[in-house]
């Protein structure tokens, strides 16, 4: 018997492969949560294209978190389904009121009142991914480290991975799961490592701001 293939939309594939789901289950999520988001129902997000479905999520981006969480949930992925909606209210700026960084903790204490990088930080913390620790001269425990880009990259900030995050798995799991994260966090982000194995991220408010191509020299 053959096998009958399911044609889902632009949008609908570029949502399951930012998550990492099969695009039955957004699918599925879309029409589970129209039922009860009117703002899902009246987006279309199972007819989107790329480009609409990118303006959705700077539009809205809570009513396709709502979808996103379900399609983990329907993948039988519900640990990562919570985390997409705590990276969400991180990326958002809510609670109201966070809970302060202390310095030296995910970045150097002179990268600490860096406005992109405290946000990265919290970003990444919410993805239970563990920051650094650090006095300035030593390192008091391991963990990820976020400091800003070079000059002439505003709004780029540069990301060291924890040691173990090749050990982990999941959504925020492996070295690019720290680009995953930060990619549904709404950033633009570079695919592959850059400078010794550094991961590059870009606020949203930056995304026109190019990277620029590695030398062949």
């Amino acid at each position: 018997m053959e096998t009958v293939t399911m044609n889902y939309s632009r949008g609908v594939h570029l949502l399951a492969g930012l998550i990492g789901v099969d695009p039955s289950h957004v699918a599925r999520a879309v029409r589970t949560a129209a039922r009860a988001h009117r703002t899902i129902h009246e987006s279309g997000i199972d007819e989107l294209t790329g480009e609409q479905l990118r303006r959705l999520v700077e539009r809205d981006r809570f009513a396709v978190a709502i979808v996103a969480n379900l399609a983990m949930r329907f993948a039988g992925r519900s640990e990562d389904a919570l985390l997409l909606m705590d990276i969400y209210r991180a990326s958002v700026g809510t609670p109201a009121h966070p809970m302060p960084i202390r310095k030296g903790v995910g970045a150097l204490p002179e990268h600490h009142d860096h406005p992109y990088v405290q946000r990265a930080i919290r970003i990444l913390q919410a993805a239970g991914l563990p920051p650094l620790h650090t006095d300035g001269m030593h390192a008091l425990r391991w963990g990820f480290q976020v400091q800003p880009a070079v000059e002439g990259l505003p709004g780029w900030i540069f990301i060291n991975p924890d040691p173990d995050c090749d050990e982990r798995t999941g959504f925020a799991g492996g070295r690019l799961g720290y680009l995953a994260v930060m990619r549904w966090a709404g950033w633009g982000v570079i695919t592959e490592p850059v400078y010794e194995g550094l991961l590059a991220a870009v606020h949203p408010d930056h995304q026109d701001n190019p990277f620029p191509a590695p030398s062949n020299s």
